[in-house]
């Protein structure tokens, strides 16, 4: 434990300021975040699907694979929603195995 002289040791003062060396930390905290290079959003390839789209997208469950054909009905960074025949199914990112755009379905 630090004793009150002791540099790493953070007091505020009374009327709510930071200590000196509170405010040197927070400073070179920020020099340091800033002195990152800029990384780019990671490329999602389930945003560039368009709402109204016709797409299948295969997803991983506990149970397997299931794929969700049909309209997307929502695109999201976190999900896609997509109208099936049996209702919309909501497929979360992070059990996405696989998706694309398909034709429409064939007419008789």
């Amino acid at each position: 434990m630090s004793s009150p002289e002791s540099p790493t040791a953070h007091i505020p003062a009374e009327n709510g300021a930071l200590s000196p060396y509170a405010q040197r930390a927070r400073t070179e905290a920020g020099e340091q975040i800033s002195a990152r290079p800029l990384r780019a959003i990671p490329d999602l390839p389930w945003m560039r699907f368009e709402v109204g789209e016709r797409i299948v997208i295969r997803y991983r469950l506990a149970d397997g694979l299931h794929d969700a054909l049909g309209e997307a009905l929502e695109v999201a960074p976190t999900h896609v929603t997509v109208a099936t025949r049996r209702g919309p199914v909501r497929v979360d990112a992070r059990t996405m195995v696989t998706g694309k755009r398909v034709p429409p379905p064939p007419t008789i």
